[in-house]
């Protein structure tokens, strides 16, 4: 197992932020900035367990950075299934329940995702996750690579979001 933290500020109220993250539209015009074509919504409605997205995409894996001993565990393609379940009611900070699995690999990733208000017109965004690999004696080690890729994954959507941000709001 390996654990990814990171933290983020918004120009945007905690609401504000929420909504986006709960919008359809968001996910298409981010997924536009971002150049990814090959995604589906599964769900994208308030239930009774909280607001749900859930997103299937597929994704390119670049195996000439994978270590030799990690590539028979990765294809040339990712199925990722994203999915978060916001308990948005009530008032700030929301929490996010927020897993990720990928079709065929070892791994799985689980966390929470938090937002909470710094002003009236910005708020921080608190992720916390834990990567799984149930390869072993390896699972390790393939974790912490796969926690990098997720850091720069995550970075690219902070970084749309904030183009979005600028953009619509």
């Amino acid at each position: 197992m390996s654990n990814l933290m990171q933290t983020r500020s918004y120009p945007v109220s905690a609401e504000q932020l929420l909504s986006f993250l709960t919008s359809k539209e968001f996910y298409v015009r981010r997924y536009n900035i971002l150049e990814v074509e090959d995604y589906s919504f599964e769900q994208c409605e308030q239930t009774e367990q909280g607001f749900v997205v859930h997103i299937e995409r597929n994704m390119p894996i670049n195996t000439e950075r994978i270590p030799s001993f990690a590539r028979r565990f990765v294809g040339e393609t990712a199925e990722l299934s994203t999915r978060f379940v916001w308990d948005n009611q009530g008032a700030a900070p929301y929490v996010g329940h927020y897993s990720v699995a990928m079709a065929g690999a070892p791994v799985t990733i689980e966390g929470a995702v938090k937002i909470s208000a710094q002003t009236d017109s910005s708020c921080e965004q608190n992720i916390d996750l834990k990567i799984y690999c149930s390869v072993p004696i390896i699972g390790k080690k393939l974790a912490a690579l796969l926690a990098q890729r997720v850091e720069k994954v995550l970075e690219d959507d902070y970084q749309a979001t904030l183009r979005y941000l600028r953009e619509h709001a």
